[in-house]
């Protein structure tokens, strides 16, 4: 035989009894108050942190210039780096790494190339067609970024059942 009891004769469990206490005990403690020193301080390093140098800063506040000049440069450190390591690992000497370090060189060159004629070919084309139909394509990427990040919310959202 099973027993029911009224829901307003049940005790809830110790734990949420101890949660509740030490709550109550937390919110009747008083405010802290921070030390008279501590605005000083956090404006003086604020400051500091202002006045240095954009290289002792964080890669986000480099100029752009520089932060492509340096991912250009470790990408082409790293891929120097790779291929002296394959080419160690076949025997090769220094003039095969020297070798490939111009092919790499020339590619790169290739590159700038095809990327300059493109960029050249695109001015052309958005002055033809005129502000409207540059107006136009800025929407539509809009609209696709904003569809993308829609779905991106939604499909998280979802997965997270947040829904």
């Amino acid at each position: 035989m099973k027993i029911i009891r009224h829901p307003l004769l049940m005790r809830p469990s110790p734990e949420q009894e101890l949660e509740q206490a030490v709550d109550r005990a937390l919110r009747a403690l008083p405010e802290r108050s921070a030390p008279a020193t501590l605005m000083p301080r956090v404006r003086q390093a604020i400051a500091e942190r202002q006045r240095l140098p954009w290289w002792r800063k964080s890669f986000q506040h480099w100029p752009g210039p520089a932060r492509w000049m340096f991912l250009g440069l470790t990408t082409a450190l790293a891929v120097l780096v790779l291929s002296a390591g394959w080419g160690g690992s076949d025997g090769a000497g220094y003039r095969w790494m020297a070798q490939e370090a111009l092919a790499v060189a020339g590619y790169l060159e290739v590159a700038a190339g095809v990327l300059g004629t493109l960029t050249n070919a695109g001015l052309a084309v958005a002055g033809t067609l005129g502000p409207a139909w540059i107006w136009g394509a800025a929407a539509v990427a809009g609209a696709c970024y904003l569809t993308t990040l829609g779905l991106g919310t939604f499909c998280y959202r979802l997965v997270s059942q947040r829904i």
